[in-house]
């Protein structure tokens, strides 16, 4: 179940040589049609939506099949029904953020080689917590706003990513991703508040989606920048531990909820008490936080002693633990010559990774405290999904 989407790269917006960054050699300059695989993309959006430090019950991760899988026309390219092009404005909003984030991490994913993903604004606030700063408060909209997503690809390097989705039209596009001013608007002022050390920074980009409707003339288009920017939020070279702790326990988090493991994913992103910025403090509010970190442990620890208990399933060699769900589709989906009644979606985490966690006696060291440990980051999650009639 694929479709295509026109994906642009203006390489006249990154620095001249031998400024940096360097446009990546795994970009291609100008217009090039992508194959987006669709259940691949909306698994990206229910895991991007899915809450890394949110407690309680969430329905994110399945947010994209229940509600998006009808959206898409049935047209060769990406394009919406026109049922749900014609939702009401707040509506057109949710649907154009969640295609605007999943779009473009989804053609990032291999090119950047991305090996964690985590909400900028809980990578400032853990890292903050973690050296006793307090990070501003962030606005929603504007400069002051954190960068949606910050990445850590295979070798180390951090990327910068600011997402904008619209249905409406190239124009549209370009307001939203702005101006370097002076004032500077939009994207480009969002996206380069964080910076990294020399030889750790990567690419600062700006995205925006156009989305295309079924029986328009506009198509829809992803569009990738790199504009100039201000670093707000600064990560020095005696913080990059800091930096892995943070995003390994975002993605790890993510992961422990999309499996079903929703008391472990709390305690491994917020340690400290109920928020990615609590820390250690004084008086009766370090009794209280104290509280709360022993009965959030006290449910990890729990649920990761019944662990036996969970859905097992093999990938290989490879031994996973989580979920299985079903969901039967309100009205039949057609996929070629197939009539599609139903959706399943199985999360696992690697039973290492389990085991790992159920051992420690608490969850505020760093995640890599081994080299077990360290190993098993990267290979943490597995995620299927069938379809049937």
């Amino acid at each position: 179940m694929d479709r295509m989407l026109q994906v642009h790269v203006d390489q006249s917006t990154w620095p001249t040589p031998p400024d940096l960054p360097a446009f990546p050699a795994t970009f291609a300059a100008g217009s090039a049609p992508f194959t987006l695989n669709i259940p691949g993309f909306l698994l990206t959006i229910g895991y991007l939506t899915t809450p890394s430090h949110a407690s309680g019950v969430s329905l994110s991760e399945f947010w994209a099949w229940v509600r998006y899988l009808h959206a898409i026309a049935a047209d060769p390219d990406l394009r919406l029904t026109p049922a749900f092009a014609d939702l009401d404005a707040h509506q057109k909003t949710i649907l154009s953020d969640d295609f605007g984030m999943g779009a473009p991490v989804f053609w990032l994913l291999d090119r950047l080689q991305i090996a964690a993903i985590v909400d900028g604004r809980y990578f400032i606030d853990r890292v903050a917590a973690s050296i006793g700063a307090t990070a501003a408060k962030p606005a929603k909209r504007g400069p002051g706003k954190s960068p949606d997503f910050v990445a850590r690809d295979i070798h180390g390097v951090w990327h910068v990513l600011e997402c904008k989705g619209t249905q409406g039209n190239s124009t549209t596009r370009k307001k939203q991703l702005g101006d370097i001013g002076p004032p500077q608007t939009g994207a480009v002022a969002q996206k380069r508040t964080i910076s990294f050390p020399a030889g750790h920074t990567g690419q600062r980009l700006a995205s925006g989606l156009v989305i295309g409707v079924a029986g328009s003339t506009q198509a829809s288009s992803l569009r990738i920048i790199d504009p100039p920017g201000d670093e707000k939020f600064v990560i020095e070279q005696n913080q990059l531990d800091l930096a892995d702790d943070a995003i390994e326990r975002a993605a790890l988090a993510r992961s422990l909820r999309l499996a079903g493991f929703g008391a472990s994913a709390s305690i491994v992103s917020t340690p400290w008490g109920q928020r990615p910025q609590d820390r250690p403090t004084r008086g009766r509010a370090e009794q209280v936080r104290q509280a709360i970190v022993r009965e959030k442990t006290a449910r990890a620890s729990q649920e990761l002693a019944d662990r036996s208990r969970r859905l097992p399933f093999a990938v290989g060699s490879d031994q996973f633990r989580g979920r299985e769900v079903t969901f039967d589709l309100p009205v039949v989906l057609d996929v070629g010559s197939q009539q599609i009644r139903a959706v399943h979606v199985r999360y696992g985490v690697r039973e290492e990774v389990l085991d790992d966690l159920a051992a420690r006696a608490s969850f505020d060291e760093p995640l890599r405290t081994s080299a077990a440990s360290a190993r098993l980051i990267g290979e943490r999650m597995k995620v299927s999904v069938s379809l049937s009639s």
